[in-house]
């Protein structure tokens, strides 16, 4: 039995949903309100000390960090397998799906938070300095409550800010070389790298920064080739929260001259 605690939107998430779909495996629902502070409760803190999702329970035993869960899902229900058929393959998608757990995902969190949920945050606290401090501090993991107070006070003009924005061109272009000798990233067939780093390019759209790729044609094809599978479909698309996304929008529409300025 797969019971898989999540939310919508949660680009670690979503990598865990693609699998599933791609294996075809029957999964339990338990969805969390990240916004309502599902996370932070005390019987959710039982299962991730971090507060972050998801955490995936197979038959009494839980897992935790996306990456990991992935991984184990592969070598759990290994057909389709989801991996290259080499050590040598197997390690070079190893090796990229690395970047994200090396600091790619914050940079994204910096991002997402610097240009959306930020505000959003404020309009709830409507304004009060105390309720933001009290909504940071009440984060359990540090590196993720860092990062958001990092962008809280400037946004857009925080240096942390500055550094997620050009991390992010520099893995797109990173990736755009990458893609030039192989339909997806490490292979030419489909892998747990690819599925890593779809939420990614996702959230970059849903942000209304796809121009940033908009001269990077190996990463555009594989990107708009990736949307395209059904384990996208029914793993990302079929749980786009259309609040979120109305949000993400107006507020990536408005913040992209800046953006853009930042690349020149």
């Amino acid at each position: 039995m797969l019971t898989l605690y999540h939310n919508d939107m949660s680009a670690c998430a979503q990598k865990v949903r693609f699998v599933l779909a791609v294996k075809q495996l029957e999964w339990q629902s338990e969805e969390l309100n990240l916004r309502q502070g599902d996370q932070q409760r005390p019987e959710y803190l039982k299962i991730n000390p971090k507060g972050l999702v998801p955490a995936l329970e197979h038959d009494g035993n839980i897992l935790v960090e996306s990456n990991i869960i992935v991984d184990y899902l592969d070598e759990a229900f290994p057909e389709p397998s989801l991996m290259p058929e080499t050590p040598l393959k197997r390690a070079k998608v190893r090796w990229w799906m690395k970047k994200l757990d090396d600091g790619l995902h914050l940079e994204l969190a910096a991002l997402s938070f610097g240009i959306a949920y930020r505000i959003q945050l404020l309009d709830a606290c409507k304004g009060d300095i105390n309720l933001v401090e009290k909504h940071l501090n009440a984060i359990p993991d540090a590196y993720m409550r860092d990062v958001q107070r990092q962008v809280m006070t400037d946004g857009m003009g925080s240096p942390r800010f500055d550094r997620a924005v050009n991390e992010f061109a520099k893995l797109i272009e990173e990736l755009d070389a990458e893609l030039a000798g192989h339909k997806w990233i490490g292979s030419d067939s489909m892998s747990l790298a690819d599925i890593a780093f779809a939420p990614y390019a996702t959230r970059l759209e849903h942000l209304h920064l796809s121009a940033m790729w908009h001269h990077k044609p190996h990463f555009k094809d594989w990107y708009e080739r990736l949307k395209r599978t059904e384990g996208y479909q029914q793993g990302l698309a079929g749980w786009f929260n259309p609040k979120y996304l109305e949000l993400m929008d107006r507020a990536g529409a408005e913040a992209w001259p800046n953006i853009s300025a930042m690349l020149d």
